[in-house]
C-alpha cells in the first residue's frame, strides 16, 4: 500500500510543478504567443462586478487563486494554422484553469475587447477613485465624475506613468476650485500613493500550477477537480476546442460564428438560425469529429487532433497533427455551410419534429447532422434521397432514445460500420436494416404501450414527442377546433401571442379526477393529453368528458366526429368509459398513429 501511495506521488510530481509569475510576465508571455489563452471553459462569462472585485483583493493583498497551466508538446517548427505572428511559432503552455481571471487582467491592462456568451465583443470598464482607494464597474456616474478615473485601462496603456498621475491632480484641482474647495497637499499624496499602487498590480505575484506536456488529458482533469473543486470540470471538447484556439484559430472563430448566428435571425443574410436548435461549439465539435474521423467519442477526438499515434502507444507525432488539422480544415467547411444545415433542417421537420421543444436530446440532432453529411459527401446521395433517408432515422433516434445513456459507444459502432461501405445503397441498407431491427410490430404493439413508451406521466418523452410528430406528418386537424387549421401550422413561428396557440389539454379534466380521488401521477398520463385550441379550453373548463364532449360535438355530422376521433387517436365513446380503460384503449392508437407515420416514412425512402 505504502509503496503504492509512494509511487503515485512519484508520478504525480513527474507531471506538475509549481512556480509563481507576476501578471507583467504572464501578459508578456500572451503577448508574445509563448502562452496560450483561448476561451477554454467557455466565452468570457464574468460580470464587469467580478472583475472589479478581482482588482480589489489584489489592491488589497488578498490572494486570488491559482493559475494552472498545461504546457504544450514540443512539436517541429512550423506554423500554426491562422494564428497570427507572434515571436512563437505556438503556444509552449495553455491555460486551462484561472482563464477568467487571467482574461480580466489581461483585457483591462492592455485594453482589448473579450467575447461574451453571445459570442459579441464587449470592453470590460472598471474605474478607479484613488482619493477612496475603491474599484467600482464604469457607469456614467463615475465617467462625469473628476473624482474618479473611469477606465483602468488608461493607466496601464498610458506611455507615462508620472505624466498622469500629475494630470489627474491638476484635473481633479481644478474641479475642486470650481466648487470653491480644495485639494489639499494630503489628499493629493494619497491619490499619487493610489494611483502607483494600481500601476503596480501588474508586479502582482501569482501561484502558477504548471502540468507538464507528457500528462494524459485524464490527469489534467483529475488535477483540476481536486485543486479547483468549485469550478466547472473540464470536458473533451473543451480541450477540443482548445486545440483549434492554439492551432486553427480561424477554425475555431468559424465554429464560434455559426454558432452564435443560430440564436437569432440576421435581417437581410442567411445565417444557422432555424426554429429547432440554438447551436453550441461544443455540438459542432461533435459533429466535425464524426464526420471527418469517423469517431464519436471526443476523448479520441482529441487525441487525434492532438497527433497522437496509436500505433506507438498515443505517442504525439507533430506530422500526423498537420495531417489531422488539414483534414478538419477541408471537413469543417462542409460541416458549416449555411445551406447544408437548412437542408438537414428540413430532413428533421419532414420528420414531423417542427420544434425544439419535441427534442429531447440535442445529440440527436447532430449526430445525424454528421450522418447526413457522410451521406452527402462521401456517398454523394442525392437531396431526395437524403432527406427521406435522414427523416426515417431521425425518428427512429428520437423514438427509441438512441442518443442517451452510453451513445457514443452506439454511435461509434455505426460509424465503424458505415466506414465499410461503398455505396449509398449499402447505406441505405445499413440505415434500413437498423430501423427495421428494433421498430417491429411487437415495438409497437408491446413496447410502446408500457412504462419505456406511452405508459407515463409528466411533461413528455420521446414517445410522445413521436406522437406529436405522428400528428405533424399525418397532417391532423387541431381537435375539437372547427377550423380548417392543421396541428403543423401553429408549431410555425409567430403564431403564438401572449399565450401559446396551442394547448395540451387533459382530455379527463384535471380537477375532475381529482375530485374523483386520483393521483396526478395518472391524471397527468401522457395518454390523457391532447393538442386543442386554447379558445375551446377556456369554454371547456373542467367539466366531466361526458358534459362537455356533446356540447363539443354539437351541430357536427357523425362522419365529421369519427375523423376527428380517429385522426387524433380516440375511442370512440371514449367520453363514457372508464379513466383507466380509456388510457389503456388510447395507448393503443397513440402507438398505432406512430407506427403509421413511421410506415410513411419508410415508405418514402
Amino acid at each position: 500500500m505504502l509503496s503504492k501511495l509512494l509511487e503515485e506521488k512519484v508520478t504525480m510530481q513527474e507531471i506538475f510543478s509549481n512556480t509563481t509569475l507576476t501578471v507583467n510576465q504572464l501578459i508578456e508571455k500572451i503577448d508574445t504567443g509563448e502562452l496560450g489563452l483561448p476561451e477554454l471553459q467557455r466565452p468570457f462569462i464574468w460580470k464587469d462586478a467580478k472583475v472589479r472585485d478581482l482588482f480589489d483583493s489584489m489592491m488589497r493583498g488578498y490572494p486570488i487563486g491559482y493559475l494552472m497551466l498545461w504546457e504544450c508538446p514540443m512539436l517541429d517548427k512550423k506554423k500554426s494554422i491562422g494564428i497570427d505572428a507572434h515571436s512563437y511559432d505556438s503556444p509552449k503552455e495553455v491555460i486551462i484553469d484561472g482563464q477568467q481571471r487571467l482574461t480580466s487582467l489581461y483585457a483591462v491592462i492592455k485594453g482589448k475587447k473579450v467575447i461574451n456568451s453571445q459570442f459579441d465583443e464587449k470592453s470590460i470598464i472598471i474605474s478607479y477613485c484613488p482619493l477612496k482607494n475603491k474599484f467600482e464597474v464604469g457607469t456614467n456616474a463615475t465617467k462625469k465624475d473628476p473624482e474618479w478615473i473611469y477606465n483602468i485601462s488608461e493607466m496601464y496603456t498610458t506611455s507615462n506613468a508620472y505624466k498622469y498621475t500629475g494630470d489627474f491632480i491638476q484635473t481633479l484641482k481644478k474641479y475642486r476650485v470650481a466648487k470653491e474647495e480644495t485639494l489639499t497637499d494630503d489628499e493629493q499624496s494619497i491619490i499619487a500613493e493610489n494611483i502607483n499602487g494600481v500601476f503596480n498590480l501588474k508586479s502582482h505575484t501569482l501561484p502558477i500550477f504548471s502540468i507538464k506536456a507528457n500528462a494524459e488529458e485524464e490527469d489534467v482533469s483529475e488535477i483540476f477537480v481536486r485543486v479547483n473543486s468549485g469550478g466547472v470540470p473540464l470536458k473533451q471538447n473543451d480541450f477540443i476546442l482548445t486545440l483549434l484556439a492554439l492551432y486553427w484559430d480561424d477554425g475555431r472563430r468559424d465554429i464560434e460564428r455559426f454558432s452564435k448566428e443560430s440564436i437569432a435571425p440576421i435581417k437581410g443574410k442567411v445565417t444557422s438560425y432555424n426554429q429547432i436548435t440554438v447551436i453550441s461549439p461544443q455540438d459542432i465539435i461533435r459533429v466535425v469529429i464524426a464526420y471527418a474521423f469517423d469517431r464519436a467519442r471526443l476523448k479520441y477526438g482529441y487525441k487525434l487532433l492532438r497527433g497522437a499515434d496509436f500505433d506507438k502507444k498515443g505517442a504525439v507525432d507533430d506530422n500526423l497533427r498537420i495531417e489531422r488539422f488539414e483534414t478538419l480544415q477541408s471537413k469543417l467547411p462542409d460541416v458549416l455551410d449555411v445551406h447544408t444545415w437548412h437542408e438537414f433542417v428540413k430532413a428533421i421537420m419532414n420528420a414531423g419534429y417542427l420544434s425544439g421543444d419535441m427534442i429531447l436530446s440535442g445529440n440527436a440532432i447532430f449526430y445525424s447532422y454528421a450522418f447526413y453529411l457522410i451521406a452527402k459527401h462521401r456517398f454523394n446521395a442525392s437531396y431526395n434521397e437524403n432527406m427521406h433517408l435522414t427523416s426515417l432515422w431521425f425518428f427512429y433516434a428520437s423514438l427509441v432514445s438512441l442518443y442517451t445513456g452510453s451513445f457514443e459507444s452506439v454511435v461509434e459502432n455505426h460509424l465503424n460500420s458505415i466506414k465499410e461501405l461503398k455505396s449509398f445503397d449499402e447505406y441505405k441498407q445499413f440505415v434500413l436494416l437498423r430501423v427495421n431491427e428494433r421498430l417491429t410490430n411487437d415495438y409497437f404493439d408491446i413496447t410502446l404501450l408500457g412504462s419505456e413508451g406511452l405508459a407515463v406521466s409528466g411533461r413528455g418523452n420521446n414517445a410522445w414527442n413521436a406522437y406529436v410528430a405522428s400528428l405533424n406528418i399525418m397532417n391532423t386537424k387541431i381537435l375539437f377546433s372547427k377550423s380548417s387549421l392543421l396541428i403543423s401550422k401553429l408549431f410555425e413561428p409567430g403564431t403564438d401571442g401572449n399565450r401559446k396557440s396551442l394547448e395540451k389539454h387533459h382530455l379527463f379534466p384535471k380537477a375532475y379526477l381529482q375530485s374523483k380521488g386520483y393521483k396526478d401521477s395518472l391524471i397527468n398520463q401522457m395518454a390523457n393529453y391532447a393538442f386543442i385550441d386554447w379558445k375551446d379550453n377556456m369554454e371547456i373548463l373542467d367539466d366531466a368528458p361526458d358534459i362537455y364532449y356533446p356540447i363539443v360535438c354539437a351541430g357536427r355530422a357523425e362522419e365529421e366526429i369519427l375523423q376527428m376521433e380517429k385522426e387524433n387517436s380516440l375511442p370512440h365513446g371514449w367520453e363514457k368509459m372508464k379513466y383507466e380503460d380509456f388510457l389503456v384503449e388510447r395507448r393503443k392508437l397513440m402507438a398505432a398513429k406512430i407506427k403509421d407515420a413511421f410506415i410513411r416514412l419508410r415508405n418514402n425512402v
